[in-house]
């Protein structure tokens, strides 16, 4: 009985967690769009996607409609019912795919100024620079140019080699990006962890995510869903997912401070 009860306990605890990242991850859409700023930053971005987009269409449909199509009908004997919209579905992942390697290398600055906009924002940030004198700013061995580029590399890797899951439609996309938003996630908070805790190796960041592995996966399998989508994907939710990752660093903080007289403070336990 009783090792039923802590399954069950267990199973409740992870369905709040996800719903707990769906919130984070609605609240950080209302910040993006209730901030003009933050959409001004994104002119550029916005400008760039319709070019881009349109060129990895282009170049797909000319190069890989007809190998991927050709593969499903002869290789895995698919009706042809089912070979078309296949297909196009996987056209559409490979082009969302494109988009985000190309926003990986174009944008980075942006997405790390809104992200530390809104920690700025929220007191986070500032709490953080009087506790450790520092910007939200360099990793050793993780925010440096060469791990950035290997950690990109890993990332593309990843999303690439489980490019064929999305021959399977909705389970295809699910799976794809449940097993790639670990490493979004991570991506997208790794400054925070540097200066958090202080956790400046990639060992010891990732000790840290292994230990909240089911909100990390669950965070950036939403956003990556949402980075899917054709055009509003790169406009809209790749900076509010910035956002909701800001939001979900916040919680992380949460949990050694407290928000008390308008400003955050250590928790008494933390100081114990």
């Amino acid at each position: 009985l009783v090792p039923r009860w802590f399954a069950w306990w267990d199973r409740r605890m992870a369905m709040c967690r996800c719903c707990g990242v769906l919130s984070v991850h609605v609240r950080g859409l209302v910040y993006f769009l209730r901030r003009p700023e933050l959409v001004r930053i994104m002119i550029c971005p916005i400008l760039f996607t319709p070019v881009s987009t349109a060129a990895s269409l282009w170049i797909l449909v000319n190069t890989a409609l007809e190998p991927q199509k050709r593969v499903l009908a002869t290789r895995w004997h698919w009706p042809p019912w089912l070979v078309w919209p296949t297909v196009g579905i996987l056209i559409l992942a490979e082009v969302a795919v494109l988009n985000a390697a190309l926003f990986q290398m174009a944008f980075p600055f942006i997405k790390m100024r809104i992200f530390s906009s809104v920690l700025n924002e929220r007191g986070v940030l500032p709490l953080l620079r009087e506790e450790n004198g520092s910007e939200l700013a360099g990793v050793t061995g993780c925010s440096c140019l060469g791990f950035k580029i290997a950690f990109t590399a890993v990332r593309l890797t990843l999303m690439i080699m489980t490019l064929p899951l999305h021959g399977f439609p909705v389970a295809g996309q699910v799976a794809w990006c449940m097993l790639n938003g670990g490493l979004y996630t991570w991506e997208a908070t790794a400054a925070f962890i540097a200066k958090y805790e202080d956790r400046r190796s990639c060992q010891r960041q990732l000790a840290f995510v292994k230990e909240r592995r089911l909100r990390y996966t669950c965070f950036g399998a939403l956003a990556m869903g949402l980075e899917l989508i054709p055009f509003v994907g790169p406009w809209v939710f790749y900076a509010s997912n910035t956002c909701s990752a800001a939001l979900l660093a916040e919680s992380f903080f949460q949990e050694t401070h407290h928000f008390v007289g308008g400003r955050w403070q250590l928790r008494s336990s933390t100081r114990a």
